[in-house]
């Protein structure tokens, strides 16, 4: 196994970069979802697994 480059990511140690340049408008990457009501962030692969789950309930954020 290589040894790999040190990453400033604390979740999984990799920073991604963008590839189309600056978003034009932020409220593209959310949705409501139709099942809860509730507002997701479509890049958050969690929230989005989360809402495609059939009978699931609204996500908890704590406070």
């Amino acid at each position: 196994m290589r040894k790999r480059p040190p990453t400033n990511n604390e979740a999984t140690g990799f920073k991604g970069k963008r590839h189309d340049g600056q978003v034009k408008d932020e409220r593209e990457h959310f949705q409501i979802c139709p099942v809860c009501g509730q507002e997701m962030d479509m890049r958050d692969l969690g929230e989005a697994l989360h809402h495609a789950t059939p009978g699931h309930k609204p996500l908890k954020y704590p406070d």
